[in-house]
């Protein structure tokens, strides 16, 4: 039995005649949390009081980047390609300062305010990526999006060690 199932065998046993849950689910936490450190990317700005990525284990986790111009704070919104560009630009500046790229994201979520921009969106967004290597996506057309965005995409990835 590895040491992390022993754990969670032990404290199963000892919630019933021992320590407090509140015991047994610390106990839990410190010793996950020596196995899956948990990191903060921040080199892009953000919106609110969020991470632009947490790296847990061998995954990054992105949350989800608009088209806004890094270095004037403004959306590049003069069509949904150029939105598009802007954004996945800004995922891959993410990307790169964890020490991945686009070959390491194996989950996207492309959010659209119009589904009908989607065959765009999807002729850039295919370019970013090394054929055949496509993460899996979801796409959605949604109300709003912040800034009165058009796209928004945001991306898991894992690197192995």
């Amino acid at each position: 039995m590895s040491g992390k199932l022993s754990i969670l065998f032990a404290a199963t046993i000892f919630v019933g005649c021992g320590p407090r849950e509140e015991d047994v689910r610390r106990m839990v936490r410190e010793e996950m949390g020596k196995t899956m450190q948990r990191q903060v990317i921040s080199p892009v700005q953000v919106m609110g009081p969020y991470s632009p990525a947490v790296k847990v284990g061998n995954f990054l986790f992105v949350s989800g980047q608009i088209g806004l111009d890094q270095e004037t704070g403004q959306l590049r919104n003069e069509s949904i390609e150029t939105e598009t560009r802007q954004a996945l630009d800004n995922l891959d500046r993410i990307l790169r300062a964890a020490g991945y790229d686009s070959s390491d994201v194996v989950s996207a979520t492309v959010y659209l305010k119009n589904m009908n921009d989607y065959p765009k969106m999807n002729l850039i967004y295919g370019g970013y990526f090394e054929e055949n290597n496509y993460p899996a996506r979801v796409a959605v057309e949604v109300s709003n999006l912040p800034k009165q965005a058009n796209v928004e995409i945001a991306l898991v990835a894992w690197k192995g060690q």
